[in-house]
């Protein structure tokens, strides 16, 4: 007698009766490829996942407190190393000059209808709402330099050096940084036209 077990045939002596319970159904799948079957599935959902979230990092924007005065440290850096110090006037154009950059790469972010951006906390931005954050970054800027050039001035009064503080030339210095952002802002719109890349006056 000759009867069937999975794929293979098992020929039975005379006599010999198989018992049901040992008997497999051949309409169960096999365990180990429904363990496989499974595994797979799995695998593809922890895969998809995967992509999610580096896809959801890759569309998530940094707004650090620092992110302008970074900015400017590393154009000033820059500057230092290829005079070997700088002045005022440096400093102006390096906040001009950041604005302008960290203007442009707001504006990448939002060409091509991309997909969306995220801040960090998980809500979702818009190219308004970056552009208010680095409107409200460049007034702090200022309001801190020309803080600096306050404490500065008072310092050379103690010091006698001026006789009084020099409030006209500080409010100067700041129409100076307003200036200097509209220059680079200028110079930024041309340099989309012709390609060539933004770089301190």
């Amino acid at each position: 007698m000759s009867i069937q077990f999975s794929s293979a045939p098992v020929h039975l002596r005379d006599g010999m009766k198989p018992d049901r319970n040992y008997r497999k159904p051949q309409d169960i799948p096999n365990e180990k490829e429904t363990a496989f079957h499974k595994d797979t599935l799995e695998i593809s959902e922890l895969s998809k996942n995967r992509e999610s979230v580096l896809d959801r990092r890759a569309h998530t924007v940094m707004q650090s407190a620092t992110a302008f005065g970074d900015t400017r440290a590393e154009i000033l850096k820059e500057i230092r190393e290829a005079k070997g110090q700088y002045d005022v006037s440096d400093v102006v154009n390096a906040c001009g000059l950041s604005y302008a950059k960290l203007y442009s790469e707001i504006e990448k972010r939002y060409e091509n209808g991309q997909k969306p951006y995220y801040a960090v906390n998980g809500m979702r931005l818009t190219k308004e709402a970056e552009m208010e954050w680095l409107d409200m970054q460049y007034e702090q800027e200022v309001a801190w330099q020309i803080s600096c050039a306050r404490i500065a001035a008072q310092g050379q009064v103690f010091l006698g050096n001026i006789s009084a503080m020099p409030t006209k030339e500080l409010e100067e210095l700041e129409e100076r940084f307003y200036k200097a952002k509209e220059t680079y802002m200028k110079l930024h719109q041309e340099s989309r036209q012709t390609g060539e890349p933004l770089a301190p006056a």
